[in-house]
């Protein structure tokens, strides 16, 4: 199973080679059972063209004698009925005899030397079969010369002799019969080797084909798979940088394993592609922290964390809009008594801490919605959306007893006073803020630490 991952994690080039040395392999080994087949084809050919294609040449040649043999007996029946022939068939006899003689040592000299060299590869008992049935031949061959001499040198021939050569005869030509019968079955059984081996030729062809273009096909889906899963994953990475780039949502951080654990040059080029992905995924992530600190010191105060006074201009403009159109919203400016005086008494940094407390105690109280401004050096402005006067009032109302009840250790008591106004459909920018300063105005005319509400 180690050995499987191994191989999985290796290099595709690898991969591909080993899977080409499997397919190698094979086919070498199909082959190299094809060219045995061939050797014991070649071999058992061999028999047939060195062993049975004489014996049937031979054979053909003693049908022959068989049946020159077949015309001297019916040439001595002849002479028997007419004395005065001149024909002597023993001495054809004895010719013919030793022409099929000569003819049958060949065959027999032929299987026996194959056989002792173990050439013979098949139907060996039907070939010493044979032999023993051309011995036999010759037993009743010698037979017949010698009854057949008798007969002629006797003057007077009897029945019973008669008789004992016809039977002589006809045991010969039986023991021919048996002999072509042999070589006939010889004969047979090669062809059917023969046919035997040209099919299992086909199929061993048609084996290595098949093996060869069974692992073509998987080694080829196996590429194409490995291939498609690869580029398509990557495509999935290349798509989510895309897609992070055009919504602008951050890029996820992808899983980087170590250079070690991989050989493939897939699998490297997609860490590589992870590794741009995380360094792109870090840049942009950075590059949105930039912008929001960078954004933050446009629209905020440094020391408070209030909106400064460009944010002031551009969302006052934005409500008044809004409120032109009926939009319910409140405007609240408030300041802080006496702050020169913190200053000068206490020292700046006692100063900023007040300023610092102020707005934590009034971003403490504010919805969502809400917004708190420092338009000025201690002077601050609140926009209150869907809210009415006597809800503004409320609010401001609030942020002044806290304000006044608060003891916070290092931060001197201080109290502050505000202006309350309600926008109405024909303010502007300018009218609004003048009523709403106004109304501050009052409220430290009239003794501070109070809220005014026009």
């Amino acid at each position: 199973m180690i050995n499987i991952l191994q191989w999985y994690n290796a290099s595709l080039s690898r991969r591909i080679s080993s899977v080409f040395m499997v397919l190698l392999t094979i086919l070498l080994i199909v082959i190299a059972f094809s060219i045995n087949q061939l050797r014991v084809i070649d071999a058992e050919m061999k028999e047939v063209a060195y062993i049975d294609v004489p014996l049937n040449q031979i054979m053909e040649r003693v049908e022959m004698l068989q049946l020159e043999q077949h015309i001297l007996l019916e040439q001595f029946r002849l002479k028997e009925r007419d004395p005065a022939g001149k024909m002597s068939p023993d001495q054809e006899y004895a010719y013919q005899k030793q022409q099929m003689k000569a003819l049958l040592d060949q065959a027999v000299e032929l299987i026996a030397q194959n056989l002792k060299a173990n050439s013979i590869r098949f139907e060996k008992q039907q070939h010493q079969g044979l032999l023993d049935e051309i011995e036999a031949y010759h037993h009743h061959s010698d037979q017949f010369e010698t009854a057949l001499g008798d007969m002629l040198h006797n003057e007077t021939i009897s029945e019973s002799s008669k008789q004992h050569l016809e039977q002589l005869a006809n045991n010969l030509e039986q023991s021919v019969q048996q002999i072509l019968t042999q070589i006939e079955q010889l004969t047979v059984d090669a062809s059917r080797y023969t046919e035997k081996h040209e099919q299992e030729f086909f199929w061993v062809n048609m084996a290595l084909g098949i093996c060869a273009l069974v692992i073509g096909f998987l080694l080829t889906g196996y590429i194409v798979q490995f291939f498609h899963k690869r580029i398509a994953r990557m495509k999935h990475d290349i798509a989510q940088i895309d897609s992070s780039l055009t919504t602008g949502t951050p890029i996820p951080f992808p899983q980087v394993t170590d250079s070690a654990d991989y050989l493939d040059e897939f699998s490297a080029l997609e860490q590589e592609l992870k590794l741009v992905m995380g360094r792109l995924a870090q840049e942009i992530e950075n590059r949105e922290l930039v912008e929001q600190q960078l954004l933050r010191l446009a629209t905020h105060d440094k020391l408070t964390g209030a909106y400064n006074r460009h944010k002031w201009d551009d969302q006052l403009k934005w409500q008044v809009s809004l409120g032109q159109q009926g939009a319910l919203f409140s405007l609240v400016l408030l300041d802080i008594d006496y702050f020169k005086r913190i200053n000068d008494q206490f020292g700046h940094p006692v100063g900023d801490k007040v300023l610092t407390h102020l707005c934590q105690l009034i971003q403490s109280e504010l919805d969502n919605t809400s917004m708190l401004f420092r338009i000025g050096g201690e002077e601050f402005a609140i926009i209150l959306p869907l809210k009415n006067g006597q809800m503004a009032l409320q609010f401001a109302e609030t942020i002044r007893v806290k304000i006044e009840q608060s003891a916070e250790p290092g931060i001197p008591a201080y109290t502050v006073s505000m202006g309350v106004c309600e926008c109405q459909a024909q303010d502007s920018v300018r009218t609004l803020f003048n009523r709403v300063d106004q109304c501050l105005y009052h409220a430290k005319g009239q003794g501070r630490n109070q809220v005014i509400l026009e």
